[in-house]
């Protein structure tokens, strides 16, 4: 495999060449068990993710226990193999989660941007006395979010709210 195909594979774990130097230095100078030896140079070497590895059918990649006896360790065990001799690589791996919970917050915040509605009224158009209403009122179970509030103008909301009131005193919501 060419450099250039490796470094695609590693930009995503942020590994520059000088880590993985080291790290395949750690693997051919270190008396290694021959399962964690064979993941490290899966992971470092050939550029495989802990999923990847789990999936291989090598048979070096086994799980010893006596309940999952021949099968493949999971991505989370191969992870812990590698945290193990190399413990910076956990703080990189927490990092990813930091910046993923930044992408939610940002698509939530743009989600309440869109959810900002046009102040107009949604009955009858005017701008003017403008009010805000619940779409489905308090008292049937609607709550103050802003996907359940609408601008409406003052009379269109007395109309809208005298019909709501007098589907309240006739229960015909239940």
């Amino acid at each position: 495999m060419a450099w250039n195909n490796q470094r695609t594979l590693y930009s995503y774990r942020r590994i520059t060449a000088t880590e993985r130097a080291k790290a395949i230095d750690y693997i051919k100078n270190t008396n290694l068990e021959s399962r964690e030896k064979r993941i490290l140079e899966l992971y470092f070497i050939e550029g495989m993710n802990a999923m990847a590895i789990s999936r291989q059918n090598d048979p070096e990649i086994v799980c010893l226990s006596n309940r999952n006896k021949g099968k493949p360790l999971s991505a989370t065990s191969i992870l812990n193999i590698i945290y193990k001799h190399f413990p910076e690589f956990r703080n990189r791996h927490a990092a990813k989660s930091d910046i993923q919970q930044q992408r939610i917050d940002l698509i939530r915040k743009r989600e309440k941007e869109q959810s900002v509605h046009i102040k107009a009224c949604a009955w009858c158009g005017s701008s003017e006395n403008l009010e805000e209403h619940h779409m489905i009122p308090l008292f049937m179970g609607g709550t103050n979010d802003d996907r359940n509030l609408i601008y409406m103008c003052n009379r269109c909301h007395k109309e809208v709210s005298k019909y709501q009131n007098e589907l309240r005193k006739t229960r015909v919501f239940c």
